[in-house]
Order: structure tokens, then sequence, then C-alpha cells
């Protein structure tokens, strides 16, 4: 169900260099195979040429359950839960009665006790040594334990409900986990659940699961048959096929003649490129489709509907059936079809304005809307609704008031990684945005998944909380929910807690610490504005901006998050304001190095403009208007982009080490006559002996013939972190540590910026001079100083081969155009934001020549990255600012439900 090549996948885009030709090597020792005998649940495979699936292949139970209940001593009328988790010892877990409903037992299955371990609860009794496993799953209730293809599989075949806890960074796991919810037989229990054993709500919710699995489980047999046909008939097969060249397409089809074979490698890069590591645009989903190659190659470019849009035009369709003639159903993930929709489901009490030119808040409001709509019946098919959307439909009261706040994702033209240095950037709002819906909770309307109740009990009563769903998060890979405690957020002297606390609480469940962008906002309130926090709070959160292409995902969650809870409990902020604290989440909760252009292009840009920001530390001069001649495009590599990865910090840090080395030698220089005093500051207080920091401590300060002149050759091209703290101390900068073992590029990192300001500085002169005399000459400049751009950031290390071969590709539709003596249609083109993937922005003309030049450049990385659809960014929106928020309640809420109904499933129901 999986092989070794991707389960590897990742050091192809991690920075672990010296592993790649393992990776490649291992695909293309699969492409030898002769045959691949595939088993339901599976990962991309792409590097097997032949492909047979077959059924599950399975351990049977060999007793009933009425003969292990015996062997148990336990009564039939008992429920049964069996515990499984890889063979450790049960005094590994706290384990204790109160992790069971009452009137359960667990039977744990484990490698025995170790010295010194405390004894089993009485409701809980250890398997006997030479039980056979699948007899204990087949006979009990549900399953706990983590995913794994045996425990999956057999819990699959004896239609036994599995509680499951993730494994984070196991490439395997998604698929399992899909198969398991695709047949109704999964669900999912927190990493702080299951350690603080709140274990009967998500037992109780699965024993209520009644489907079984319907495909046939004789994958033994069929194997076995199959071994017999290869080992008497099957003919040697032809040599593997050759390797990819460095610009991602086989040797010998550099211009795209003929499509050779592709090796087993160049499938795995097909892989790569647009599969699971890689979030693909268009709703498609990750684990949604299990089936994603047949016989090694690419399937269709033909988007396909993620879960939760399906389950939404559904609902949708649904409310159609009933809504009145006349009005138009909307799309429920983005696109309006046709005029304006009315709207009919909300009473808007304050805001609205911007409503005319963000349609997709128009649909964000009936996607919300439709989470008031009926559950689905029971005995609807297992995967009716995703998790997601289950965990949505209790979070909000509909007869009080509901703040739904909008904060684009931004496309980076010029500036970059240049912004904690103190460059000028300039960023163009995407259209592409992050909805988030908030209410507030008094403590006595707050409702509570049953596992929080449980939680709150056990802690003497109950506390506000927080409640989080993300759609989406499938597709991400992230638990869909996230919920805490409110108290949770205090130190013990009843201030919040430090911010470091926030970060090690928050990252302690890989699975769910996307919630530190959410709940990170809480904390900076409450430390920086003095807030509190006494009701229960509902998050919803929407975002069309798509995570990992380098258009600033993160900062529209943020941003989105920070205005919706600063106006539901009456904190005002500024545009600059709601950046800066929400730079101050990135930094601080989250931990991630980001500089602050990304959040005020989210709270502060304007449709059709650039927004111009003067990084020292965030000072907004006017926005650019473009003009009509000129238009920004982005395209997406498919390489996936983190602005928390290595390569990102790594170079940030060099910077600030370079500035300062570069202000000691300023000090020495000053002190020697040989250079003006630096400019006025003084010596960071706790180490007065270093000197002022050059510049005002930002080096977009310093002018790039400065730089060359004094500075730049007594920079070392690369210095360790242990050699540069023992000589400098410090390195000035509280977003990133100097890591003794890591080897920092001083000299490039530290020209970057220098460089780019100058750059910048250009290019917004030429945006802001007036109409230009030579239309053509503008853009050549223009795209000339966004290729220097791109080249610096691969001096840098911040480049990708993905990246690289879209500029390249853009090159060589200017030069073609140039050498049939005609007008360019695309000038220029660079990697964007923190790099190391993403995304590219594209500067061409305006108009339908532009137009068909760009969807070239797309059809050509598509062929050379075997059929990678890349999506494209196109126009722009209102910022945060501009868009205010809205107030609404349900105009007409419907009746209420069934007492039965109003109390909340578990979040065990996803």
């Amino acid at each position: 169900n999986f092989s070794w090549d991707f389960v590897y996948s990742e050091y192809l885009m991690s920075g672990n260099a010296q592993f790649r030709s393992m990776v490649w090597q291992i695909a293309e020792d699969y492409a030898c195979a002769d045959l691949l005998l595939r088993l339901p649940g599976h990962c991309p495979m792409p590097a097997f040429r032949e492909v047979v699936d077959v059924p599950l292949v399975v351990r049977h139970s060999r007793k009933t359950r009425e003969q292990v209940f015996g062997d148990l001593g336990l009564h039939p009328e008992q429920k049964l839960c069996c515990f499984l988790y890889g063979g450790q010892p049960p005094g590994r877990w706290a384990l204790r009665a109160e992790c069971l409903p009452p009137g359960w037992t667990c039977v744990v299955c484990a490698g025995g006790d170790r010295p010194g371990d405390a004894p089993l609860p009485p409701n809980f009794l250890l398997a006997p040594a030479d039980a056979y496993t699948p007899d204990l799953i087949a006979a009990s209730t549900c399953m706990i334990g983590k995913i794994g293809y045996g425990s999956v599989s057999e819990c699959l075949c004896a239609g036994t409900p599995m509680v499951f806890l993730r494994r984070d960074y196991f490439n395997e796991e998604p698929f399992l986990r899909r198969l398991l919810q695709l047949h109704g037989r999964g669900v999912e229990i927190r990493r702080r659940d299951f350690l603080e054993g709140t274990w009967a709500p998500f037992l109780l919710q699965a024993a209520t699961l009644r489907f079984c699995y319907p495909g046939p489980t004789n994958g033994g047999e069929v194997v076995a048959q199959r071994l017999e046909e290869v080992a008497a008939t099957r003919q040697a097969t032809p040599p593997a096929e050759p390797l990819p060249s460095k610009g991602g397409a086989v040797a010998g089809d550099e211009n795209g003649a003929g499509k050779p074979a592709r090796a087993g490698s160049v499938r795995l890069r097909d892989a790569i490129v647009w599969g699971y590591m890689m979030h693909r645009h268009n709703e498609r989903d990750k684990v949604e489709v299990p089936d994603w190659y047949t016989r090694g190659l690419p399937p269709s470019a033909v988007p396909q509907p993620s879960a939760l849009a399906r389950d939404l035009a559904e609902l949708s369709q649904r409310s159609a059936s009933s809504a009145e003639p006349g009005v138009r159903m909307p799309s429920p993930c983005g696109t309006p079809r046709g005029p304006p929709l009315q709207l009919e489901h909300w009473r808007l009490l304050e805001g609205g304005e911007a409503l005319p030119v963000c349609r997709d808040s128009v649909e964000f409001l009936h996607t919300l809307a439709l989470l008031d709509e009926p559950r689905p019946p029971d005995g609807a098919a297992p995967s009716a609704e995703v998790p997601e959307l289950r965990a949505a439909r209790g979070l909000f009261r509909w007869d009080d008031d509901v703040i739904v706040t909008r904060a684009p994702g931004r496309l980076d033209v010029m500036g970059g990684i240049a912004d904690y240095s103190g460059a000028l950037v300039l960023q163009q709002p995407l259209a592409e945005a992050c909805h988030v819906a908030v209410q507030r909770h008094p403590l006595g309307k707050q409702r509570l998944w049953r596992h929080m109740e449980a939680r709150q009990q056990r802690k003497g009563g109950p506390q506000p909380a927080l409640r989080v769903v993300s759609f989406g998060a499938d597709r991400a890979n992230r638990g869909p929910a996230f919920d805490m405690d409110l108290p949770e957020l205090l130190a013990a002297d009843g201030g919040p807690i430090a911010y470091a606390d926030a970060r090690a609480y928050f990252h302690a469940d890989p699975a769910h610490s996307w919630a530190a962008y959410v709940a990170g906002a809480l904390v900076v309130l409450m430390r920086e504005k003095g807030a509190t926090f006494p009701d229960g709070l509902s998050v919803l959160v929407h975002s069309a901006v798509p995570e990992g292409k380098g258009v600033s995902s993160s900062a529209a969650v943020e941003v989105a998050v920070m205005q919706a809870l600063a106006v539901a409990h009456g904190i005002a902020l500024t545009g600059r304001e709601l950046a800066m604290l929400c730079q101050k989440v990135e930094n601080h909760v989250v931990g991630a190095p980001c500089g602050v252009m990304d959040q005020m292009a989210s709270a502060l840009g304007e449709a059709g403009s650039l927004m111009a920001l003067r990084c020292q530390p965030a000072e907004p001069l006017p926005p650019v208007a473009l003009p009509p001649h000129l238009r920004l495009w982005g395209i997406d590599s498919g390489i996936r982009h983190s602005v928390g990865g290595l390569d990102f910090g790594t170079v940030r840090a060099a910077a600030f080490m370079g500035l300062r080395i570069m202000s000691g030698a300023a000090a020495k220089l000053a002190a020697q006559g040989s250079l003006c005093a630096p400019a006025k500051g003084r010596a960071p207080a706790d180490e007065p002996h270093n000197p002022v920091p050059l510049g005002g401590g930002y080096l977009a300060n310093v002018a790039p013939s400065e730089f060359a002149q004094l500075y730049e050759d007594a920079l070392p091209a690369a210095l360790t972190g242990c050699d540069f703290t023992a000589e400098y101390g410090r390195h000035w900068d509280a977003a990133t540590q100097v890591r003794e073992g890591t080897s920092y590029p001083v000299r490039r990192a530290t020209a970057h910026p220098i460089h780019e300001d100058c750059r910048v500085r250009h290019f917004h002169r030429l945006l802001t001079s007036g109409p230009a005399p030579d239309a053509g000459e503008q853009l050549a400049l223009l795209g000339e100083l966004m290729f220097q751009s791109h080249a610096s950031y691969g001096r840098c290390g911040l480049g990708s081969e993905g990246t690289d071969r879209l500029v390249a590709l853009v090159r060589a539709e200017a030069a073609a155009a140039r050498a049939a003596l005609a007008e360019p249609p695309l000038y220029g083109a660079k990697i964007t934001g923190g790099g190391s993937g993403g995304t590219v922005v594209v500067l061409g003309r305006a108009g339908p020549e532009g137009e068909a030049a760009l969807a070239r450049v797309v059809a050509a990385y598509a062929e050379g990255t075997g059929g990678y659809s890349a999506q494209v960014f196109s126009g722009s929106s209102p910022g945060a600012a501009r868009f205010g928020h809205l107030r609404l309640q349900r105009s007409a809420p419907p009746p209420p439900r069934p007492s039965s109904d109003a109390s909340l499933s578990s979040m065990a129901s996803m």
C-alpha cells in the first residue's frame, strides 16, 4: 500500500540534498519491477510500470465473539474496546478507569508490563500472550490506537469502528485514514484527549457507526495466485529508462519534441510536483482520490472536487429545491454564477459596503447559512459529510450576532525577503481571500462538543472555551477542528501566558498546530491590548488562499481572525495596528520569522493597486495604481513553499549576522577617521560593548556603492553559527536563532536586501513618474529589475527548480518575440515571498496577447513537469481594512431542532 520513494519524498524539497539521489535511485529500482500488486488505501506509487489492484490482504478472525468473551471472562452484554498501539507496554499510558464509558471493558494488546508499572485499572485487562489480535478486534465494539495497514484492514474486515490517533509526518497515514472515513469506520481522537484519557465520548461515538466495508477481503488468495502466474510465465522486462534532465523533462526532450516513456524517477517527480506533498488548487483533495496513478501515468488535469466542495454542493442543491423561484443559489466555493445574490439568509446589522466588489463574501455567507441546514438522514452513506462540515454545524447559535471578516492573500511584486531589512516593498492583494466567522457565547449559552464537556467536568465545572473549525483542513492533512479552554491561555498569576509558552502549547500536536494562527490572536490581544475573553468563542475559517504557494495564506488567516476577534470584543484597531499585531502572532506564537509586508498587504491593500510599504518598521506610502497597459499574474510552481522552513530562516539570520559584522566594521572605520560616524542610535542595552547598528538597524539604508566599497569583501562568504557567536555574540534579530552547527551564507544574504531596496525604488519610480513616453521601454526596465531580483534569490539559496523553469519560460517568450522583431507580450518574472518554491509573479502587456503568452508558459511548464496544471493568480481585491466587517443575524432562523439534536455530537464524529 506504499513505496519507499514516496515515504521519503519530502527529502526532495526539505533542503537535504544529500538524500535526493537516494530517493531517485529507489524510484529507478521500483521501475525495474515486473508488477505492483496494489492494495486498497494505497499511496501514490508512480514509479511502477505495471499495476494490478488486489483486494484487502488481511488476517481473518478464527473465533466467535462468544468464544473470545469466554476466554476473557466477560459477560456477553458488556461493551469491549480493544487498545492496540504497536505492542507498547500498558505502563506507558496513563490508563484510568474513567477513560472508558460505564460498563465498558478494554483489552490491552501489549508486550507485557515493565518493572515498576502500575497495575491496570479494574476495567482494563491485558490480552493473553497467545491471543490472536484479529479475534479481539472482531469481538470488540470498537478499537482505539494508531493507524497502520494491519489494524485498518482488520477493522474493515471485521466491521469494527476504529478510534484513531493521527501519525504526524507519516506519509502513509492520510490514505489509510481516508480509507476508514470513506467506509464510515473511522473516528478521530486528538492527541491531547488521547493522552489525557478522554476516551469515553469518542468510544461512544464509534459505537454508533453502522457501515461495513463492501469490498472483497480475499486479497491473500488473489495475491498468491498472481505470484504463481508471475513466477511461471512472466517475461524479463526492458531496462529502466533514463533519468530526467535538470530542467525536469526527460533527457533528449528539452524542446518538448516527442514524449519518451518516463522512468521511475520522472514519474516520482510527477507525484511530488502535483501529488500529496503539494497543495493542489481548485479544491482538489490530497486524499480524496486514492487512485491517482494508473500504470505510472498522471491522472487527468481536470480538477477533482474536494469532499468539502461536494458536500456543500449537495447542501446547496437541497436548499435550491426549496428556494423561491428566481432566487439564484450560488456555488459554495468561490466564483458566483449570474447576477449578484441577494442576502435572503441574513439581516445585515453593520458593514457591507464592500460586498458589491467582493462576490466571494456573498458566497461565504451562503456557505455559512448552509450550516444550519438539516443534517443528512440516518442511514446515509458514510462519506455523505466530511469531518470539517460535521464539526462546523454546531458552531453557531443562529439567534445571535455573527461577525464576518475578509482578508486577501498577496502577490509579492517586488521587495520579498528584504522587508525584514527595512526595504521598500510593492505588494498586490489577491482576489483570493480568507473569510472568518466569529461568535461569542456567554457561559450560560455555550455549547460544547462532548469530549469538551467531559474534560471540563474533570476540571470542576464550566469554563469559557474556544472552538475552531478550518474548512479545507483535509486537503492540507490537518486536523479539521481545534478546541481549548480559554483559561489555558492564562499564567499562574492570572495574566496572559508568555509567547514562548503559547508557542510550545500549539506545537505539541503537529496535526493541530495550525490553531496557533487563530488562537495566537487571543494571546497577542491579551498581551498587547490588555484584552480579556470572559465568553466562549466559535471561529470558522474558510480560506481560498492556497497554502504553500508563497501568497501569504497565513497572513490572510491571521488578519481576518484578528479583525473578527477585535470587532467582537469592541477593540478598535487601525489597519496598520491590525497588521503589526498579526505579525506578532506569526513571529512569537507560530514561530515563523516573517517580516511585516504580508500582514500589511492583507490589511491595507487596495484593489487594482500595489501597496507600497517602507518596512522601517511599517510605514505605508500612497498606493501605486497600475497603468492600463501593464498586467501582473502569479503562476504556482507546485513546489511547496514554507516561510517556517530552514532555508528562509537561515537566510534571514545570515542577513542580520552581516548587519552585526558590518556595524562593527563601521565603528572601527569611524574611530580611524576613515568614515563618518554611523547613523544616530545606540547599542542594545544589555550589550553596551556592541557597536551601534549600521543604518539604524536596517540594511536597506546602506547604499549599494557603500556596501561594495567598504563592506562586501570583508564579509565571510559562509560562517558557522558557532564561530559567529564566539566572535560577535547576538545577531539583533528576535525572530530567528543562530544555530551553532549551521553554515550561514552571510555575504550573499546581506547583499540581497541592500540591492533589492535599490531595485524596488527604481521599480516604484518607473510606475509613479507619470505616463511613460515609451510603454515598451518602461515594461522592459521593470521586467529586467524583476529578473535581477529572481537571480538574487537564487544566489541566497532560496530558488527552486520549478520557479527557475517558469522564469526561464517567460524569458524565452520575450526572446522569441524580439527575434521576430515584435513587441514582447511578457517582460519579466521573479520568485516571490520567502522563496524556495511557491509562486512566480509575471509582468506582461494587458490584453489578449499577454494572456495568450501566459497560457503558453503554463502549458510548457505542464509539459515539463509531467502534467502539472499550475494555478494562475489574476486580479485583486480590497484589503481587510477597506472591507471592514459584517455583523449579521439569520433573517429567518429555522424552528428549534429536537432536544436529541441540540446536544452537540463529539468531535469524535469526525
